[in-house]
């Protein structure tokens, strides 16, 4: 590991390791938004990374707006496991994106 990385993790209190998911537990995926599934007044149901099934609710329609024009930006769902059966579920309670890329032409 470089130095920075050791000293962000450090900082941070992370580390790096290795198991099975457990249901019920919250963890931090990364990953981007691949697929919307579902949208409904107040929630809406999307995929993640093509393989992990996540629900929010977002009972403001322009937080809805956002979260889908920023589908295919990396970020960080802080998500409770539901499920790992054929798909994992997720019920997701916060979304984390970096700042939005911009270009120069």
């Amino acid at each position: 590991m470089e130095n920075n990385e050791a000293n962000f993790f450090e900082k941070f209190g992370l580390k790096v390791c290795t198991g099975e998911v457990e249901v019920g537990e919250i963890y931090p995926i990364f990953g981007s938004i691949t697929k919307i599934v579902d949208e409904a007044p107040g929630s809406i149901t999307v995929e993640i990374n093509n393989s992990i099934r996540a629900y929010m609710t977002i009972p403001d329609a322009e937080k809805i707006e956002l979260l889908k024009q920023r589908a295919f930006d990396p970020g960080i769902f802080i998500s409770t496991v539901l499920s790992k059966n054929d798909v994992i579920e997720v019920e997701c309670s916060t979304v984390i994106f970096g700042r939005p890329e911009v270009y120069n032409a």
